[in-house]
């Protein structure tokens, strides 16, 4: 089995978690959309949270597809998990992301950058309404 194999199948073992094992090089220019505002409260409790579109399995394989292991921490064996934290907006967009838990190593940076570039989600509702709702998603750089 190659390595290359073996790092797929430990990304697809591991979705569940949102791991990502994809080892390359971050570019240097990062395309980030511009940000989003949020209008109105902000949830944290609600009737339905918000879902990315596809369901777990597709949020999975898009951070998997997604994500780039820095070379940085690469080099610097920089491994663990960063938290961030964003809004997911009454129309689906993901705004106001930031780091809640870091390691470094420009991985944070990476975190970032793969969550402000997610596809819409289906909004969280309230009463039957969309609505701001505040969530976070860990994302675990492991080498193999």
């Amino acid at each position: 089995m190659t390595k290359q194999t073996f790092l797929r199948i430990t990304c697809l073992l591991l979705v569940s978690s949102l791991v990502s094992c994809k080892p390359d090089i971050i570019p240097e220019e990062l395309a980030v959309s511009p940000p989003v505002t949020v209008n109105g409260p902000i949830y944290t409790i609600v009737d339905q949270p918000p879902v990315f579109k596809g369901g777990q399995e597709a949020l999975g394989l898009y951070i998997m597809q997604s994500v780039r292991y820095p070379a940085d921490a690469q080099r610097d064996r920089i491994q663990g998990q960063v938290v961030v934290s964003f809004v997911v907006t009454s129309t689906g967009q993901i705004a106001d992301a930031n780091i809640k838990q870091g390691i470094g190593g420009s991985c944070d940076a990476e975190a970032l950058r793969v969550i402000k570039g997610m596809p819409d989600w289906t909004p969280g509702q309230l009463n039957n309404k969309p609505v701001n709702v505040s969530t976070s998603l860990p994302l675990n750089f492991t080498l193999l």
